[in-house]
């Protein structure tokens, strides 16, 4: 997605808050004000989900006019005003406080490899809350955005996936040819997992022109379990 978009007229457009806004897209109010501000730009992540807040806006002023099962008449389409859409957020939530997720798109993935013990550099990821649907409760959460094409055809580039990290003491539960989020000390990887022992796993392209790699589970410094796939590709 190349598209940009200007927060604040979007915001203005459809007379809402800042903190109206930010629970509509499932961001931080924080994050609202400084993109609106310039002081930070719209990542890929936020344009996607402003795409959808757009397209789930659209689809509500046109159902005004039209259904999928027919038209309706104008009388009964007058009868129920659709339900803003932060305002059906907010009760997929079913939860006064949302659980709010860092991102670590591809450009803080070094930094994330040197950093992930750091809690200052953690504050410095963008979050995201998560889907409706997922109980944040007890896991550790994390939006990872998928670089390069070696998952290609289940994940394309900048897909994002969302995990939740597994405790050392059950990484014994990695189950063979699974997907799971793989950080080492040089890398941060998405892969397919094959134990070929208890020391030594195989990590598994989706794509078949990249060979798969051995490596040693002492050099493995978390596991996460995918969770939830956000495609990039419209």
């Amino acid at each position: 997605m190349t598209t940009d978009y200007n927060i604040k007229n979007i915001r203005q457009l459809y007379n809402l808050t800042q903190e109206e806004f930010a629970l509509a897209l499932g961001i931080t109010r924080e994050l609202v004000n400084k993109m609106e501000k310039g002081k930070s730009g719209v990542s890929k992540a936020t344009r996607l989900l402003v795409q959808k807040f757009l397209e789930e806006r659209k689809s509500e002023e046109n159902s005004h006019e039209m259904t999928f099962l027919g038209i309706p008449s104008q009388r009964e389409v007058r009868k129920v005003d659709p339900m803003p859409y932060f305002q059906e957020r907010r009760d997929q939530k079913q939860h006064p406080k949302m659980v709010m997720v860092p991102l670590v798109g591809i450009k803080a993935q070094a930094g994330y490899i040197k950093g992930y013990e750091h809690v200052d550099y953690m504050d410095t990821l963008e979050k995201y809350s998560l889907p409706p649907g997922v109980n944040g409760t007890g896991a550790v959460w994390s939006y990872f955005e998928v670089d390069g094409d070696s998952m290609e055809p289940t994940f394309s580039p900048s897909d994002m996936i969302l995990a939740s990290m597994l405790p050392q003491e059950d990484w014994n539960d990695v189950k063979n040819n699974c997907v799971y989020i793989i950080l080492t000390n040089d890398r941060l990887m998405v892969k397919r997992v094959q134990k070929i022992n208890d020391t030594t796993w195989k990590l598994i392209s989706d794509n078949t022109t990249y060979p798969a790699v051995e490596i040693s589970t002492d050099s493995i410094k978390q596991i996460w379990t995918f969770r939830r796939h956000i495609t990039a590709k419209i």
